[in-house]
């Protein structure tokens, strides 16, 4: 569902993200977790396409994203919502692919995460 290979980012010469790799099946739920400063909101906003991509790659369901701007990728149904209370939920389509440091109910009916 969510694959990302040897990703590479940076805010100009300062690398903040080192060849990352992480796979999310369906249905799995993965936690982000780190001390500030480690590459979590980085990696956010490079799935979103907020921060480029240096090099590696972003594939979601067959879609490669990191060629993609954040516009076109709002567009293929691909989004990002930040929670005040430390959870960070990446949706695609009504599916919820990952991310949360507390508990989060999905609101099947809504395709939203319950508030």
């Amino acid at each position: 569902m969510l694959a990302i290979s040897d990703l590479h980012v940076a805010y100009g010469q300062s690398e903040v993200l080192h060849g990352l790799n992480i796979s999310v099946a369906p249905n799995e739920i993965v936690a982000i977790m780190g001390r500030n400063g480690m590459g979590k909101t980085t990696l956010m906003k490079s799935l979103m396409g907020i921060v480029p991509t240096k090099s590696g790659s972003v594939n979601m369901e067959g879609t490669e994203l990191s060629a993609l701007k954040s516009y076109e990728r709002v567009a293929a149904g691909r989004g990002h919502h930040a929670r005040d209370l430390g959870v960070a939920v990446l949706v695609d389509v009504g599916v919820l692919v990952g991310v949360a440091v507390g508990g989060l109910q999905w609101c099947e009916s809504e395709k939203r995460p319950r508030e």
